[in-house]
């Protein structure tokens, strides 16, 4: 079995990855014959911009034009949701925690009605392809803690949606952790996973509050943990995980090149890494992508491959039975892998 073979083969988990800043609602009305063009409005050339700001002109140039109020609609979100998913089959992941935080959307259709159309298409998701999803509700530090924890709270009235986590996103360096203390609190209260951007736009000590205030219990990006030998050992012996997205990471000049990306230097020190697409349609990549570059990158191993995605199995914000039978399915393929490689059926 080939390395491109095992890679195909081999049951992925994807943590980090953004519903709203993809393109597909553009690509769904395409194939639905909608009379309006939805081309990306490029307000500015992102590369001319630096750090957060980048960010924002990338994402914004990135979604589907200005995509009218009409289209914001349950059954568009349902399609999306499923669509995405599907792709992700596609690549063979087998479970996927898809994040969603749009103002608009939320707007239109209340965070509760945005859910309960992902969750329908979820389900769908799972009945045509098999891959289970869970969704995070993303808050974004610049609307501020008060709006933050009014959508947490709509999201706990929603009871029968596959919600597993809350994310703390957005401009960390104006807005530190600690004034979402609240709202991670009503996430550890539901039995919710906490995720945070941090490490991302600003330094160690944004991950240090993260971990403090917060309780994150994965830090979304986290590259810059690597300035900070003690937060390494707090990371390690905490077992908090970082969801690594190199290709984005890359794309926002965080780092000149992959060669530069501190992977090694993160699993020399024991942390525990995923790795992830964050905005796979904006940023040109797939999961499979993001493991064939650090693959080719970093010379590793099918069995490193497979040890990012049991990094993911265990972090993941499911019930522990679902995180077992990952794990299983994990281990199972890098043994096939292994033995065709060596000629043992």
């Amino acid at each position: 079995m080939s390395g491109g073979e095992f890679l195909r083969a081999l049951p992925k988990i994807e943590l980090h990855v953004h519903l709203e800043t993809s393109l597909r609602l553009r690509r769904l009305l395409s194939d639905r014959d909608d009379p309006d063009p939805l081309e990306p409005h490029l307000v500015a050339d992102p590369s001319r911009f630096a750090g957060y700001d980048r960010l924002r002109r990338l994402r914004y140039a990135g979604r589907a034009g200005k995509i009218p109020d009409r289209l914001y609609t349950p059954d568009n979100i349902r399609a999306i949701t499923a669509s995405l998913l599907a792709e992700l089959a596609a690549q063979n992941v087998r479970y996927a925690e898809v994040r969603v935080g749009g103002r608009r959307a939320f707007s239109l259709l209340g965070v509760h009605g945005v859910l309960e159309a992902m969750a329908a298409g979820m389900a769908e998701a799972e009945r045509a392809h098999g891959i289970r999803s869970g969704i995070i509700v993303t808050v974004v530090r610049e609307r501020g803690p008060e709006e933050g924890e009014r959508v947490v709270r709509e999201a706990l009235a929603c009871r029968d949606c596959p919600v597993v986590g809350v994310d703390v996103a957005g401009d960390e360096a104006n807005y530190p952790p600690p004034l979402f203390a609240r709202v991670a609190a009503l996430a550890r209260d539901a039995g919710w996973g906490v995720t945070v951007h941090a490490g991302e736009f600003a330094g160690p000590a944004s991950i240090w509050t993260a971990v403090y205030h917060l309780g994150a219990q994965r830090i979304g990006h986290g590259l810059r943990a690597v300035e900070d030998p003690a937060l390494l050992d707090l990371l390690r012996d905490r077992g908090i995980t970082l969801e690594v997205c190199p290709t984005s990471n890359l794309r926002l000049g965080l780092v000149p090149s992959l060669a530069h990306y501190p992977l090694r230097a993160l699993m020399r020190h024991g942390v525990a890494v995923t790795i992830n697409s964050d905005d796979p349609l904006l940023l040109g990549t797939t999961l499979t992508r993001e493991l064939a570059l650090v693959r080719e990158v970093f010379r590793f191993s099918d069995g490193d491959l497979a040890g990012f995605m049991r990094a993911a199995a265990r972090a993941a914000f499911s019930p522990a039975r679902e995180r077992a039978r990952l794990g299983r399915h994990i281990d199972a393929a890098l043994d096939a892998g292994r033995k065709a490689r060596h000629g043992c059926f």
